[in-house]
């Protein structure tokens, strides 16, 4: 795929499982503090909690390249795009990119012993007990580079500072998808 596919494929997605949460029940997309800009139209400011809408992403990629060497890596593609498309609140395992936090599940998910060991971390599972990562060893042939999560905890064993191979981290990381399309893909059906 290229920029123009996955850009498509991640509006699809984010309309899709906004759309499916929202037929779930409207409280699966409301919130106490959503910034105004998302606020869906007809939103009583003296509410505590407020139905969130999407809104189109206004992340440069500059700011995701300053992301980028503040961390050491280079994002996929496919990341690219899930963070400069649309502004949302969607909770773990999707992660929050909101307007006024916009690498919040990423920012939250960082770990450099995982960065070290060649994974990007995107968010926490659902619990808040794994951290969720794409691992980054086939780039730049970003479909090939599965999804999978790790125990926050092993990581504590782990210190930063020494060498770390990427042969232990990778022995306690368990696979969930072949790819980050196909990793959200999962969340539509």
């Amino acid at each position: 795929m290229n920029k123009l596919e996955y850009k498509s494929f991640m509006k699809n997605f984010f309309e899709k499982y906004y759309a499916k949460l929202l037929e779930y029940s409207v409280d699966a997309v409301t919130l106490p503090e959503v910034p105004e800009e998302m606020w869906v139209d007809g939103t009583d400011p003296e509410e505590e909690w407020q139905q969130w809408k999407l809104i189109p992403a206004t992340i440069s990629d500059e700011e995701i390249a300053s992301l980028e060497r503040n961390w050491g890596i280079e994002f996929p593609e496919m990341m690219k795009c899930f963070l400069n498309t649309y502004f949302h609140l969607f909770d773990s395992p999707i992660g929050r990119h909101s307007v006024d936090n916009p690498f919040e599940a990423l920012n939250n998910a960082w770990n450099p012993v995982l960065v070290k060991a060649g994974y990007l971390p995107f968010t926490w599972d659902q619990e808040g007990y794994f951290i969720r990562c794409i691992d980054l060893c086939n780039m730049p042939n970003e479909e090939k580079c599965s999804v999978c999560q790790i125990d926050h905890e092993i990581l504590f064993d782990f210190d930063e500072s020494n060498k770390i191979s990427r042969e232990e981290i990778e022995s306690k990381m368990e696979k969930l998808a072949d790819n980050f399309l196909e990793y959200l893909e999962q969340f539509l059906n």
